[in-house]
């Protein structure tokens, strides 16, 4: 069973080091610099984040930044989040329904690479953009949006 708790800028450090490698190639794609500052930074810039836990092992870091009636969502998992795929999606879905009550459009860029990450967010319900140059070296992103 996930266990969610508040994030702190120290899980930056926390979860780096444990980050998927499309995680870690898409925070460093994206030019975000060193992957423990940028979920640092994530982090403290968050109206909302947390870490999903499964017994003692963390699964992911996720959150919401906020400006105005806009939310940015974001998550970076770690390889222990394939242990429990159904809970992980109804987990997600819970929170994403929380926060379209708080954001009239909900935003963000996802590697273009990343299939799982943009299969998982059209799940979601988000609309996914076709790839744009909008990283680092002109990698590909799509962006996703969802109306609330």
């Amino acid at each position: 069973m996930i266990r969610v708790r508040k994030a702190v800028p120290a899980d930056g450090a926390l979860i780096a080091p444990l980050l998927r490698s499309a995680d870690f190639r898409e925070i460093v794609r994206m030019g975000e610099g060193d992957p423990v500052h940028a979920l640092r930074r994530c982090i403290e810039r968050s109206a909302m984040a947390g870490i999903f836990y499964e017994d003692d092992r963390p699964l992911c870091a996720f959150g919401v930044v906020g400006c105005l009636d806009v939310g940015h969502p974001w998550l970076v998992g770690t390889p222990h989040l394939n242990r429990v795929p159904r809970s992980f999606l109804l987990e997600t879905r819970r929170w994403v329904e929380e926060w379209k009550r708080q954001y009239r459009l909900m935003t963000n860029l996802v590697d273009a690479d990343y299939v799982k990450a943009i299969r998982w967010l059209a799940w979601l319900g988000f609309e996914i953009g076709e790839p744009e140059p909008r990283g680092l070296n002109g990698a590909m992103f799509r962006t996703i949006e969802m109306r609330c």
